[in-house]
């Protein structure tokens, strides 16, 4: 079957439409992984579903100018890239599309020009999350696409250099036999500078009763990384941890990472942003253009904006409710003009609406994937600070939230695209709002 590209979409397929002559699927939307708009593909069908088809092309007939060769030999049939096909300007091209779109489709109305903010395409990441096979024989590697499969990998490009030499590593002490049997996942996480490296490792359940093995990993990987500071292991069950505390722990169980000249601890099982190359302007772009009394900080995991903020604003409430990231931001916050609140920003917006409390001049929320929410949107609009700046790493949920806000009197001033995630569809987004 003959298609041809229309757009690319959030999730990073191609969609096509059957041509209106096929009397069967005439008319019938169709996702092409791996191609680009324009292109027209020889593709086959291979999944049916109400209303949508999903193909696969096997063959580009025409070929689009800003297709590349990939950087990653891996790439299609690893889950973790989607646009490595795409020269890098018109992978963010193609992402200021779907933003575009994805909020217009949710009723984010009156939206703005979107600004980009950009970094470098290759060796950004400072955390990589791996699957482990230990038998029958050794390989580490990536998930496949919407599959428990396991790619397995030799290197990867976007990850920093410092996490690339960590799965050299581990790869030659797994094919030595040198990897506990048990562990299923490895996850590395560096620092700023690539001059601390921290290791997790998720096993099964009864692994805790081979500490020894895990100590002598973990001695085997420091000796080849002088970086690796500390590391723990996790017990797994049907993919839970079993237990909220690590049957083991090795060495130091914090990172120091420096953001634009302000230090950071960030423990063993904290959120940080995983872009080394770009969080220094990420941080600039959020916090730079604010300034006021009270300023409060929802979602603040370890600090990351809190700590810039309380260089602008007379007073910051900073609100986690994560007690190991609120452990760090505790530490991170002292010595500026900033407390913390331990609690849900659900809880905390609820008391502060039932108390009447002065609305801040500014709230800046950074929620995870599914956003604030229709309650915590509804709260604000009641609170009615001046101000919102909203974070967000998924279009889908900031269109609805964005929508509710306007809906409620706030006029959205900004939207600035971050690519934060070169190489997929994933992309983080900074909203201004005002009322």
């Amino acid at each position: 079957m003959k298609l041809t590209i229309e757009k690319v979409i959030y999730g990073g397929q191609g969609l096509a439409r059957v041509p209106a002559d096929d009397a069967v699927r005439g008319g019938l939307s169709v996702f092409v992984p791996f191609t680009l708009p324009g292109e027209v593909v020889e593709a086959e069908i291979t999944q049916e579903h109400r209303g949508y088809s999903v193909a696969n092309a096997q063959q580009i007939v025409e070929s689009s100018e800003y297709r590349v060769m990939p950087p990653c030999p891996r790439f299609t049939t690893c889950g973790g890239c989607q646009l490595q096909h795409s020269a890098y300007l018109h992978q963010v091209e193609l992402k200021r599309e779907m933003l575009r779109e994805t909020l217009a489709r949710a009723g984010a109305r009156g939206l703005p020009e979107i600004a980009t903010l950009t970094g470098k395409p290759l060796r950004y990441r400072n955390r990589v999350r791996l699957q482990v096979q230990t038998r029958p024989e050794f390989s580490i590697g990536y998930r496949q696409a919407k599959s428990h499969r396991m790619t397995a990998i030799e290197s990867c490009p976007i990850a920093a250099p410092l996490l690339e030499r960590c799965i050299e590593i581990i790869r030659s002490l797994g094919m030595g036999d040198l990897v506990p049997v048990d562990a299923q996942e490895i996850e590395i996480f560096t620092n700023h500078d690539q001059s601390q490296l921290f290791v997790t490792i998720w096993a099964r359940s009864h692994a805790g009763k081979r500490e020894k093995a895990y100590q002598v990993f973990f001695e085997n990987l420091q000796r080849e990384i002088p970086q690796l500071l500390g590391a723990q292991m996790l017990a797994k069950e049907n993919r839970k941890i079993r237990s909220p505390r690590p049957p083991l722990q090795w060495g130091g169980q914090s990172v120091n990472y420096r953001v634009a000249g302000r230090e950071y601890t960030v423990s063993a099982g904290s959120f940080f942003q995983v872009n080394c190359t770009l969080v220094d302007e990420f941080v600039a772009a959020v916090t730079d253009d604010e300034t006021g009394g009270v300023v409060w900080d929802l979602y603040a995991g370890v600090g990351l904006f809190s700590v810039a903020l309380a260089e602008r604003f007379q007073r910051v409430v900073a609100v986690e409710s994560s007690a190991v990231a609120c452990k760090d931001l505790r530490h991170n916050l002292r010595g500026t003009r900033a407390e913390y609140v331990q609690a849900s920003t659900m809880n905390f917006l609820r008391q502060a609406v039932e108390r009447r409390q002065p609305a801040p001049d500014l709230v800046l929320l950074d929620p995870p994937r599914v956003g604030a929410g229709v309650e915590a949107t509804k709260m604000l609009a009641e609170l009615g600070p001046h101000r919102i700046v909203y974070v967000s790493c998924d279009p889908a949920t900031l269109g609805r939230d964005l929508a509710a806000l306007i809906q409620s009197g706030y006029r959205l001033l900004r939207l600035q695209l971050v690519d934060m995630f070169p190489q997929t569809y994933h992309m983080e987004t900074i909203a201004t709002l005002q009322r």
